[in-house]
């Protein structure tokens, strides 16, 4: 979803809004210790990154993008 100047700010935030949801309701399960390392890792990778990644382009991430927390390949440019 790009701006009228052509930037995709909006569409960033709502990516990390969804991360950081998503990552609050797993916590229960990616913080408990009977569960695997491995399945934890598994877990936060199906859930929380693809639901961060989900739509968007990769493409290189400006300084602004760093500082807000922006994963790899999810940037505003």
């Amino acid at each position: 979803m790009l701006s009228v100047d052509g930037d995709a700010d909006a569409a960033v935030e709502a990516r990390i809004r969804i991360g950081w949801n998503k990552f609050r309701q797993l916590v229960p399960l990616l913080t408990n210790k009977d569960v695997s390392l491995i399945m934890r890792g598994r877990l936060y990778s199906s859930c929380v990154r693809s639901s961060m990644l989900h739509g968007s382009e990769t493409k290189g991430k400006t300084k602004e993008d760093v500082e807000r927390g922006c994963p790899r390949g999810l940037s505003s440019t």
